[in-house]
C-alpha cells in the first residue's frame, strides 16, 4: 500500500527537480566575458598585431582571435535587401549583415513589428561577418574594409525566383566580388567571395565567415524556459556539439556547419563540403562579443586568374524540414534533449495531426489522448490495483490498529492480505514510471518547436507557448489532480496524506507560469486518467462488498 503514494511523491520530486534544474540553467548562463577572457590577437601566428581577422596557415590555421573593434558600421552606409521572407541590411563596411528581420514572425503576439533576429544592439547583438585574409603581404578585404555596391536597395520582384546582391572591392590589382544570392521562400542563401588577380604576381589567401553574438538575453522569470543560447557545430568527429558562450574551441574538418542558436531561431554557416577548413569559437575581452565561424583552406590565384569561396547561410526559424534540406544534422538544432528518440516521433505525430486539424491546441489534445491510449493497458493494471487497494483500505486500517507499533508484524499481515486478495502493491508503479519520459519529451517538443510560437487554441488561450493569462488551465488542472487523489487509495501514513493533499496546490502554483500548451497536455492527461480510474473503481473497488467484508473477517479471526 505504501509503495504507491511514495512513488507519486518520487515522481513529483523528480519533476520538481527537473524544473529547478531548468531554472538553475537560466541562472547560470555564462556572464558577459570580462577582461580576464582570452585577449584578442596576442597568440595569432600570422596577421597584423591588433587585427581581428582570422589568421590562417596553408592548410587550415592554428588559432583565431576575437574582434577587437565593436563598431562594424563606422561609415553608416547600408544596402537594404528585401525578399518575401527576409529583410536585411548589409553594411558597405565589410559586407557584414548587420540587421535581419523575419516578416512572418512578429516580435510579440499581437504586434505588427517583425522579429529582428540579427541586430547590432545588446543584449542579443547578432551579426554575420565575412572576409578574406591574404598571405605573403598580399591585399585582401576583411570585414573592416569598405565595399561598393551599384544600388542601395534590392527587392525580390514578383515573378523573380532569385535576387543577386553584388558588392565589390579592389586594390593593388586585386578585385574581390562579394555576392549574396537569395531565393524565393527560402531562409537560406549563398555567399560567394570571388578573387580576381589582375596583378603580376600570385595571390594566396583564405576566406572566413563568422557569427558575432553579444550578451545573451536576460531570463524573463519563471515562465521562460532555459533553452540553449550559444554556438553549435557539426563536424567530422561529432555530428552535433554545443559550445557555451565565452568558450574557446578549434577543430579541423572537411564536413559540417557552424551555427549560433537561440530559442526558436538560428543563424548557420554551411561551407563547401569535402574541403579542409577550420571551425572555431572565440571571445573578445573588451567588447564582450562571442564568435563562431569557419576559415577555409588557403587557395592560390595565378596572375590573370580567379577563384571563388562559396558558403551557404541560413538565417531564420528552426523549421526541421527546411533545416534538414539545407545540411545534414542541421535539424538537430531543434534540441529535444536527451529524450530526443521519444520527442522526435512525438513531433512528427503532432505535426501530422495539425496538418489535419489546423489548430495546435487540438493537435496537443489528440496527441495526449494517443499517448494515453498507448499506455491504456498498463495504466488499466495500475488503476485496477489501486481500486482493489482502495477497497482494502478499512481492513488495512484494522491491521494497523491491531498491531500498533509492531511494524514487522503489521507488514507481515498486510503482505498476507495482498496475497489472499491477489493485489500487487507495486503494479501501480511501472505505468507511471513509463509515462515520465513521455511527459518530459513532450515538454521539450512544446518548448522547442517554433511552430507553436504564438499559436492560438481557442477562447482565452491565444498563445500556446505563453502562460495562461487568466490561470484557468492551471486551476482546472489542480482541481483534477485533487479529484484524482480522492479516487486513489488514501495513504495510511497521516504525514504522507498531508503531503499528497498539498501536491495539487504545489503543481497548480508551479503551472501558473508554464506554457499553456504544456498545462493543456497535463490537464487532458489527468482528465483521461480520472475517467479510467473511476471506471476501474466501479469495476474492482466496489463490487461484492458483502463477500469481501466476510472474507476480511475470516482473516482477522
Amino acid at each position: 500500500m505504501k509503495n504507491n503514494p511514495k512513488l507519486l511523491l518520487y515522481i513529483a520530486a523528480a519533476f520538481i527537480a527537473f524544473l529547478l534544474w531548468q531554472k538553475w540553467q537560466i541562472a547560470n548562463l555564462p556572464p558577459t566575458p570580462t577582461t580576464a577572457s582570452v585577449p584578442a590577437a596576442t597568440d595569432v601566428p600570422q596577421g597584423t598585431p591588433g587585427s581581428d581577422v582570422p589568421a590562417a596557415t596553408s592548410g587550415t590555421r592554428s588559432d583565431i582571435p576575437g574582434d577587437t573593434q565593436a563598431d562594424t558600421t563606422a561609415n553608416g552606409a547600408v544596402i537594404h535587401v528585401k525578399t518575401d521572407v527576409l529583410e536585411l541590411d548589409i553594411a558597405n563596411k565589410g559586407g557584414t549583415i548587420v540587421h535581419t528581420t523575419l516578416p512572418a514572425y512578429p516580435e510579440n503576439k499581437n504586434g505588427d513589428k517583425p522579429l529582428a533576429l540579427l541586430h547590432q544592439d545588446n543584449p542579443g547583438r547578432f551579426l554575420l561577418q565575412s572576409g578574406l585574409t591574404a598571405a605573403d603581404g598580399g591585399k585582401a578585404p576583411s570585414h573592416h574594409d569598405t565595399f561598393s555596391a551599384a544600388a542601395t536597395t534590392y527587392t525580390l520582384a514578383d515573378g523573380q525566383d532569385s535576387l543577386v546582391v553584388p558588392l565589390s572591392w579592389q586594390e593593388n590589382g586585386i578585385t574581390v566580388h562579394k555576392t549574396y544570392t537569395f531565393k524565393r521562400g527560402a531562409y537560406d542563401f549563398t555567399l560567394e567571395q570571388k578573387v580576381e588577380n589582375h596583378s603580376d604576381k600570385a595571390w594566396r589567401g583564405n576566406a572566413y565567415q563568422q557569427w558575432v553574438f553579444g550578451q545573451p538575453l536576460p531570463s524573463k522569470g519563471l515562465g521562460q524556459v532555459a533553452t540553449f543560447t550559444g554556438a553549435v557545430m557539426s563536424y567530422d568527429d561529432d555530428p552535433y556539439e554545443k559550445i557555451k558562450l565565452g568558450s574557446k574551441f578549434n577543430t579541423n574538418t572537411e564536413t559540417g556547419w557552424v551555427a549560433m542558436i537561440q530559442h526558436y531561431f538560428l543563424g548557420a554557416i554551411i561551407p563547401a563540403q569535402g574541403q579542409p577548413q577550420a571551425f572555431f569559437t572565440n571571445t573578445n575581452a573588451s567588447s564582450g562579443d562571442n564568435f563562431a565561424g569557419v576559415v577555409g583552406a588557403s587557395s592560390e590565384v595565378a596572375p590573370g586568374g580567379s577563384t571563388s569561396f562559396t558558403s551557404q547561410i541560413y538565417i531564420g526559424p528552426k523549421i526541421q524540414k527546411d533545416l534538414k534540406a539545407v545540411a545534414p544534422n542541421l535539424d538537430k538544432t531543434v534540441d529535444y534533449g536527451f529524450l530526443f528518440m521519444i520527442g522526435q516521433p512525438m513531433f512528427y505525430v503532432i505535426n501530422f495531426i495539425h496538418g489535419i486539424l489546423h489548430n495546435w491546441g487540438w493537435a496537443i489534445i489528440v496527441t495526449t489522448l494517443l499517448i494515453k491510449l498507448l499506455f491504456f493497458t498498463p495504466s488499466a493494471w495500475a488503476y485496477k490495483s489501486m481500486a482493489k487497494m482502495r477497497r482494502l483500505g478499512p481492513e488495512m486500517q484494522r491491521i494497523k490498529e491491531r498491531y500498533g507499533d509492531d511494524r514487522q508484524a503489521a507488514s507481515m499481515a498486510m503482505m498476507k492480505l495482498y496475497k489472499d486478495e491477489k493485489v500487487n502493491p507495486a503494479s501501480g508503479c511501472l505505468p507511471m514510471l513509463l509515462q515520465i519520459p513521455f511527459f518530459i519529451a513532450f515538454y521539450w517538443v512544446l518548448v522547442e518547436s517554433v511552430e507553436l510560437r504564438h499559436a492560438p487554441w481557442l477562447g482565452w488561450i491565444q498563445d500556446l507557448s505563453a502562460m495562461d493569462p487568466y490561470y484557468i488551465l492551471p486551476i482546472i488542472n489542480a482541481a483534477l489532480m485533487f479529484l484524482q487523489q480522492k479516487l486513489n487509495p488514501p495513504p495510511p501514513d497521516p504525514t504522507q496524506a498531508k503531503v499528497m493533499m498539498m501536491l495539487p496546490l504545489v503543481f497548480g502554483i508551479m503551472f501558473m507560469w508554464f506554457p499553456s500548451g504544456l498545462v493543456l497536455y497535463w490537464t487532458v492527461s489527468n482528465a483521461f486518467g480520472i475517467v479510467q480510474q473511476y471506471i476501474m473503481n466501479k469495476r474492482y473497488g466496489e463490487r461484492q462488498p458483502g463477500h469481501h467484508h466476510h472474507h476480511d473477517k475470516g482473516h482477522k479471526a
